[in-house]
């Protein structure tokens, strides 16, 4: 038992904390399509990219879950909560995941504006929380985030990404740190029937993950979603339906080692 709660802590740092393809994201539309969400404005641009959450008006709200390769213990939980208006945006989110040995908490505000009409920015101050059963006790950092987004005509958007600017310690011994990451993507919107989206990322130690997503409008209230990240390899799928004022995406990843990703994620928007 005691071997397999190390397994499962390492796996849960590992997949968290390398800066890769495989870090904790919320949402259920960049879950199905390939994890890429840095051009994807909307509720969970809170955490995804600052600077889209300008995009839209008045209060949004949304909670995330996914069961990361069926295992409970690497159970992802988040919460989103925006208002967009004429002094700029504002947002909060707040996630955790983990089990009783290892889990991280994650708390964050976030302020976006417009520069113009095609241009954003945004700003996230973050605290994030990693604790350690055992006797290794936990230790609270702040951190921030840094997002820019530009939109030059209706079916473009290009956003980047900035995580961890400032370095800070996560140990001394070793020596580690939260990793400075970068995202950049795009994605075109055509007519509105069909969005191709394509993202990288990459930190300072890890090799360039590449992010691809396809989304298809099936009916007035239904999306159809695929997408494939690499690095590590896997396939993405998943639909959404909006029925009024709230949206509802599903989604799944699958690894070819380690199985099925479930997520869903529920938005509402309080001025439609």
């Amino acid at each position: 038992m005691k071997w397999i709660c190390i397994g499962l802590i390492a796996l849960s740092q590992a997949v968290s904390a390398s800066g890769s393809g495989g870090a904790f994201l919320p949402g259920g539309r960049a879950a199905a399509m390939g994890r890429g969400a840095v051009a994807l404005p909307g509720i969970w641009s809170v955490s995804t990219n600052q600077a889209g959450m300008i995009w839209q008006d008045g209060w949004q709200a949304g909670l995330f879950a996914e069961n990361r390769f069926l295992m409970k213990e690497l159970c992802f939980e988040a919460l989103a909560l925006s208002w967009s208006g004429k002094p700029g945006a504002f947002g909060l989110v707040l996630s955790y995941h983990g089990f009783q040995l290892y889990n991280e908490f994650k708390a964050g505000i976030a302020y976006a504006r417009k520069f113009g009409k095609r241009f954003s920015a945004g700003v996230q101050l973050t605290y994030f929380r990693v604790q350690v059963a055992e006797g290794y006790g936990s230790k609270g950092m702040v951190s921030c985030e840094i997002g820019f987004m530009y939109r030059p005509d209706r079916a473009w958007t290009i956003g980047l990404q900035v995580c961890n600017p400032i370095p800070i310690k996560l140990t001394s011994h070793p020596d580690e740190q939260l990793p400075l990451l970068f995202r950049l993507g795009a994605s075109y919107n055509l007519s509105g029937k069909v969005l191709i989206l394509l993202e990288g990322e990459k930190d300072l130690e890890h090799p360039l993950v590449a992010k691809t997503g396809l989304e298809v409008r099936l009916a007035k209230p239904v999306y159809g979603r695929i997408g494939v990240l690499m690095g590590p390899f896997m396939v993405t799928g998943g639909i959404g339906v909006t029925l009024g004022r709230m949206v509802v995406d599903f989604a799944t990843g699958y690894h070819m080692v380690l199985g099925f990703s479930p997520a869903i994620s529920i938005g509402y928007s309080f001025n439609k």
